[in-house]
């Protein structure tokens, strides 16, 4: 990528698997997670950049108008713009938060009224669709984002390992399938359709959910009725 021009896009690549340990990215994307300050004022301008205006207006000139940094202080912290845009990933992600609720059903609610909150924001969608850009013309980043990723739904594992703990599903469930079937849905609707994560069609996945598992709660709590 050119340091001060436009994205330029290369040959796509297939990224769908987890990328490789890399000691060098946690060196890129440190400045800005809470050690820098400045760095994180930084990312904050980035991301901005991404939701108004996309990869095709993202430039190392205009980061530095919009950050009023130098573009020395910028390139002090990143190399280039692939390493910009691989510490925005790490800047602007994050993981849902669910505590241990003591059965599979509330902390299914909990972890999509989390991503409801998540998604809804003004700037998930057009950050996520430029970074997803990114990632198909770039194969680096775009095995970054994959394991960024899965970094995301660690907390969703978390919440299926309790489960297979308590016997709430079966221990030889597919942990891998089971999450891409709990998140697909919700990502469809907010990213690629564009559409608002309602209460309806959070209800409406939480119960297709319990539904597909054949789970019953423990305590008679059932997932509330989705408002035709």
């Amino acid at each position: 990528m050119g340091d001060d021009d436009s994205v330029t896009a290369v040959a796509p690549d297939v990224v769908a698997h987890d990328a490789p340990d890399d000691p060098t990215r946690d060196s890129i994307r440190a400045p800005g997670a809470g050690d820098d300050p400045a760095g994180a004022l930084i990312l904050d301008a980035a991301v901005r950049m991404l939701a108004d205006g996309g990869l095709s207006s993202f430039t190392v000139d205009r980061l530095s108008s919009e950050a009023r940094v130098s573009k020395t202080s910028i390139y002090r912290r990143w190399p280039d713009k692939q390493a910009i845009f691989l510490a925005v990933m790490g800047h602007w992600g994050r993981r849902a938060e669910v505590s241990d609720l003591g059965h599979l059903g509330r902390e299914l609610e909990a972890w999509y009224a989390d991503r409801q909150v998540a998604y809804n924001s003004p700037t998930f969608r057009p950050v996520a669709v430029s970074l997803v850009e990114l990632s198909v013309h770039d194969p680096e980043l775009g095995r970054a984002m994959a394991a960024d990723r899965r970094a995301t739904w660690n907390t969703l594992r978390e919440v299926l390992g309790r489960a297979i703990d308590r016997g709430d599903i079966a221990p030889d469930v597919d942990v891998d399938v089971l999450e891409q079937f709990l998140v697909g849905p919700i990502y469809y609707r907010g990213i690629l359709e564009a559409q608002e994560i309602t209460d309806e069609a959070v209800a409406g996945f939480l119960a297709l959910a319990v539904r597909a598992l054949g789970y019953e709660a423990p305590d008679g709590w059932t997932p509330r009725t989705p408002t035709p």
